[in-house]
């Protein structure tokens, strides 16, 4: 067992090695390498293997386990009592590299795992995969046990194909391409393994360049935002369905996400790209699942006829926030920028026109709160 990991079908074998020292090969179609244990408790664990493909149980496989239920917030420590007996502060040092790691469906390559015990759990120096066009560090602390234990940590990615890198952890047809630079930083009650969306406490700022937002759909987009692009055209009495089939092409999504208290709120978060620019403000409640935001879309020409999704968060892995957005680029005169309000829940939102004198409600109400929901 590794955080939960299943490992079917493992030889594992135990000899001694020099000096007191244990040493352990495993062999596995999902799992091989070798760890050496010294005699001396406070050395550090050093292993090797070849390879870790780490995959949750069957009752909460999948990498969208924890999205689909937002709502659990209780910790991982009163529900796992793996998690209410063990204590990080008596892990020794890790020294782990590992030359093909796997989570779930999702390929990171190599990894390199170091640790060090502090008085209250674990310091996770560096936690780094190297794939192609992926690379990954998180660094944080692991502190306390059962109902006590919390995670803090920080992340980075660089991606070079966000597509590639969502439909690996099974969001996939929601971006096509995307080089990414994305930084999480949040803290949740619980061991690692408890991460869950309703019980986060951080932010999220992403920056998304040259890609395109597919159409979703119904079904897959309850992370997005609305289950289908194709389904807000007809939410505000429109019918272009001959019009949308290639999706939302950006040149920059950018922002901040800050999430706490059961929701993921933004002020500041832009889709720029060549037809036209979409700003995003509002709130989604992790917790019940519904939207509370506004949606302003500015066409860069006046003849672009537009139309937009919403923002929602999720993870990236596991827990991150992204909008979903349609342009329809047929010609039609007359058409100016426009502002969307979007309410209710996930699965069937309302999306209304709003006119100048709501947008600019809106607005002050977004100024005035910012302090309050800044992180």
């Amino acid at each position: 067992q590794l955080l939960g990991g299943v490992f079917a079908d493992t030889r594992l074998v135990v000899a001694p090695a020099p000096r007191g020292a244990t040493a352990v090969r495993v062999e596995g179609p999902a799992l091989e390498g070798a760890v050496l244990a010294q005699a001396d408790s406070a050395a550090p664990l050093a292993g090797k293997f070849e390879r870790v493909y780490w995959r949750a149980p069957a009752a909460t496989a999948g990498a969208g386990a924890a999205v689909a239920a937002p709502a659990a917030t209780t910790t991982a420590a009163a529900a796992n009592p793996i998690d209410a007996s063990f204590d990080p502060a008596k892990v020794p040092p890790l020294t782990i590299d590992i030359a093909d790691l796997r989570l779930g469906d999702a390929r990171m390559g190599s990894a390199r795992v170091r640790t060090r015990p502090t008085a209250t759990g674990m310091r996770l120096e560096q936690i780094q995969t190297r794939g192609d066009k992926q690379a990954i560090d998180i660094s944080g602390d692991w502190s306390g046990r059962g109902a006590a234990a919390r995670t803090r940590l920080s992340m980075n990615i660089d991606s070079g194909d966000t597509g590639a890198l969502l439909g690996s952890f099974g969001f996939g047809g929601l971006v096509a391409g995307g080089k990414a630079k994305i930084r999480f930083d949040a803290g949740w009650p619980g061991s690692p393994a408890a991460f869950a969306l309703g019980s986060l406490d951080g932010g999220l700022t992403l920056d998304v360049r040259d890609g395109r937002l597919l159409e979703v759909e119904p079904g897959t987009g309850r992370v997005i935002g609305l289950l289908s692009i194709a389904q807000l055209p007809r939410r505000l009495g429109l019918d272009f369905r001959d019009l949308f089939s290639k999706g939302f092409a950006f040149n920059r999504v950018g922002g901040h996400i800050a999430i706490g208290g059961g929701s993921a709120r933004s002020d500041d978060l832009v889709m720029d790209g060549p037809a036209a620019t979409v700003n995003i403000r509002g709130a989604t409640n992790l917790r019940a699942q519904s939207y509370d935001q506004t949606i302003e879309v500015r066409p860069k020409t006046g003849n672009l006829l537009t139309a937009v999704g919403a923002i929602a968060a999720g993870p990236v892995g596991a827990a991150i926030g992204a909008a979903a957005g349609t342009v329809l680029q047929k010609p039609l005169s007359g058409i100016g920028a426009k502002t969307y309000r979007v309410t209710g829940p996930w699965k069937e939102p309302k999306v209304e026109v709003m006119t100048r004198e709501q947008s600019r409600a809106a607005d002050a109400a977004v100024r005035g709160g910012a302090g309050r929901t800044a992180l």
